[in-house]
């Protein structure tokens, strides 16, 4: 399964005000998930469910001043990567894709948290800020990470 089909069906479908209102985008979605701008629909969805507004300005994307961010958590190394926090200037909503339970987990870092987790890149983006982080499959846990999971899609956007 891939990360948007996943993403498609445990999320959007569920929780964007347009793919709610059309079972017709609903089937069309999951046939052809591949085809949509995910990010943007889960942005548009936590927006949906979230007492704030999508503005997608540079450092945020929303009235609260929160940004969404999406991961894919890697199937080789089990490590999940977000890159371009260097300028975030408040909490972070995160849906990782994982491979390995073919779900997505979310995860909330808020404003005070994020200079703790936030890493330096290197080489040609020795510029920029990371976060990075390990899954592992023995006990379902982002080690460190684990502390800023929250329980559900619904429950991250309402952060």
């Amino acid at each position: 399964m891939s990360k948007n089909l996943v993403l498609m069906r445990d999320v959007i479908c569920i929780y964007h005000p347009e793919f709610r209102a059309s079972k017709d985008l609903r089937r069309y979605g999951m046939k052809h998930p591949d085809i949509f701008n995910v990010e943007r629909l889960i942005e548009e969805s936590l927006a949906a469910v979230g007492p704030y507004e999508l503005v997608d300005l540079e450092g945020y994307d929303f009235t609260d001043l929160s940004d969404s961010k999406t991961t894919t958590i890697n199937a080789n190394t089990r490590i999940g990567t977000i890159g371009s926090v260097e300028t975030k200037i408040g909490a972070l909503r995160i849906t990782a894709y994982n491979p390995f339970k073919e779900s997505a987990d979310y995860f909330y870092v808020s404003k005070r948290d994020l200079k703790h987790v936030k890493s330096p890149c290197y080489g040609n983006n020795d510029h920029k800020e990371r976060i990075v982080f390990t899954y592992s499959k023995k006990g379902d846990a982002y080690g460190m990470f684990e502390d800023y999971r929250v329980k559900s899609f619904q429950e991250l956007a309402t952060a």
